[in-house]
This record gives structure tokens, sequence and C-alpha cells, in this order.
């Protein structure tokens, strides 16, 4: 039985006396079919990247997916993972939010606001802080790689100071445009001895009469946790909120419970699976297949040279070539290939 399978793995794959040193692993339609097979899977990669964006799964994929990636670069650097954080969601909501309303990408919004206004109004007290922004991009791994490449970003996606995380995804008009807005918020809250100090040096702090008013508040002067927007940690007083925060986005336990089931339904999974690892996938067996059809080939021109095919020779290097280029039109370049605007700060 086992000669007899060995006999024919050998008319199929290795050129010999046999198969007229034509293996029928290379001469049959096999390879035409499978290669077809391949480029439907490669279509798959770029319709999900123009269609995905488009559905309700994109905003909860893409921020499920980035918090992920951070945590094994951090992992990966030694560093404890992130724990997402429902007040910095909600501050990172909050923020995006004024970005998309009021039309402008930056860390200070046209009043002046900082990114540490938005986390103290969702109640967040913290110790160190700091923000990342992404707007127009058609994957997570395009936002994720960005921020990588930029020593500014990658100091917040990698300091080891911060406990938590935060981040939204919110579709908006930006600028007569409909286009996705990324905020990643990161923090550390205040341990006991450090509101402890605060508190005294609050205590030991002189305090100003006000000028001119009619009541004659006080205003005390503070030290600021540190901050960070980018790479450089900011010195200046975290801005007072002059209003309750009347409107945001609330993420109570019935919001929690409900988003739980949609990212356990299984068309969210599916589409997790396409974001993350379906491309991964899809290259690895294009690899393997490529390398596997290169060791034939070379097998069959060895094996015999006075003998050679030279039509199925071509016929082997076409499918060698096709299988280059899928390799080299990965995902990275397709979106590199299509159309949009992409930013971070």
């Amino acid at each position: 039985m086992a000669k007899r399978i060995m006999i024919k793995l050998k008319l199929i794959f290795i050129p010999c006396l046999e198969n007229n040193y034509r293996p029928k692993f290379l001469e049959s339609k096999f390879l035409f079919y499978y290669l077809l097979l391949l480029l439907i899977l490669k279509f798959i990669t770029v319709s999900y990247l123009i269609y995905l964006p488009k559905t309700i799964f994109f905003a909860d994929i893409s921020s499920t997916s980035l918090i992920k990636l951070t945590n094994q670069g951090r992992e990966a650097l030694g560093f404890g993972p992130l724990i997402e954080n429902s007040q910095l969601n909600s501050a990172a909501f909050l923020k995006a939010q004024d970005m998309i309303t009021q039309d402008y990408f930056a860390h200070q919004s046209p009043e002046g606001k900082s990114p540490w206004y938005w986390i103290k109004s969702a109640n967040y007290d913290y110790q160190y802080a700091g923000e990342n922004l992404a707007i127009g991009f058609l994957d997570s791994e395009e936002v994720y790689q960005a921020w990588n490449n930029s020593p500014s970003h990658k100091a917040n996606l990698f300091n080891p100071n911060y406990q938590d995380i935060g981040i939204t995804v919110l579709k908006g008009d930006f600028q007569g445009n409909e286009t996705y807005v990324v905020v990643q918020l990161f923090g550390a809250p205040k341990t006991e001895q450090a509101q402890k100090e605060q508190a005294t040096e609050i205590e030991e702090t002189p305090k100003i009469p006000a000028q001119g008013g009619p009541t004659g508040q006080e205003i005390i002067q503070e030290k600021p946790p540190i901050e960070i927007e980018q790479e450089v940690a900011s010195e200046e007083v975290v801005d007072k909120l002059e209003e309750p925060l009347t409107e945001g986005h609330v993420f109570s336990a019935e919001n929690i419970e409900t988003e739980n089931e949609f990212k356990n339904s299984f068309r969210f999974n599916f589409f997790q699976f396409l974001s993350s690892d379906y491309n991964n996938i899809v290259q690895k067996i294009i690899f393997y297949s490529l390398l596997f059809i290169t060791l034939s080939l070379i097998l069959n021109i060895c094996v015999e040279f006075n003998i050679q095919h030279k039509e199925l020779i071509i016929k082997t290097l076409f499918f060698v070539t096709l299988l280059t280029l899928f390799i080299i039109f990965d995902k990275e370049l397709i979106i590199r290939i299509l159309p949009h605007n992409f930013n971070i700060f």
C-alpha cells in the first residue's frame, strides 16, 4: 500500500521515465484552477478594503484591531498590555465628535481645549496621559504602522508609564468629505501617594484673590500631571471645566452589554477575521505555493538535462511569475493604490 502511494506521488511530482519526464502536477490543469482560486482569494482582499469602511462594523473592528496591535507591539518590547478604559473611551468619543462638529484635526480645539480637557470631562483622574490622532484611513494596520513609523506617536504607543487605553473611530463629514476619525487616548490614574502630594501642595499654595470678582472667588494653582500629545511632556495647567458635561457617548452597563453582543456576532467576527488575519493567511499560502512550484520546476529541469519539454517549462515559469506578482501585490500596496487622504497627528 505504501509502495503504491509512493509510485503515484512519483508520477505526479517527479519527472521520470514512467511519466515521460512530464510530471502530472505540472502538466495537468490543476495549476490553472489553483491559480484561479488564489486570484479569487486576492480579489477578496481588495473587495473588503473597499466595502468594509461602508459597513457598520468598520468602526468597532478598527478600534478592536488598534488596541490589539498596540498591545502586541508593547508585549514584544517587554511592556505590559494596556487595559481598555470606558472613561478614556468616552473622552476619545467626545474629542472625535468635537473635531467633526467643528471641522478641525488637531490636538488643540479652535477654542484652545487640549486633549486633557476631554479626559477630565470623562472624570478620569490621571497622572500620565497622551493622545494619538488619525483621519481618512482604510485599514487599522495602516494607522498603526503610520503611528509606529512616527517617533512622537511611537513614544505614546510604547510609553511604559501608561496603564489604560481608550479609543474611538467615528464617521462624519470632515471638510466636505465623509471620512473616519481616530482618537486614541492613553492614561495612568493617579496613585494614592500622588493624590496626597497634590492635596498637600494645594493646601500649602498661597491663595490669590481673583481680580474684580463679585463673589471674591479664589484661584488655586495646581501642579499639573504629565501630559503627552506627541513625544514632549507638556507643562501647561490642565484646562478647567467651565461648564458641566451635558452630552456625549455614555458607556453605561446596558450599552456595554449590547456592544459585547454585537462584537460576539458571527458577521462581526467574520469581518474581524478579514481585517486582521485573512491577508496574512492568503500571503502565506501563496508564498509556499510559489516555493513548491519553483522547486518542482527546478527538479523538472535538473533530473534529465537531455530531455526538456519547453512548453511545460514556459507554462510553469508563467505560474511562478504570476504568484510572485500576487506576493508583491499585498494589502499594504493595495491600500497605497486605493484613493484616500490619510493623515496622523
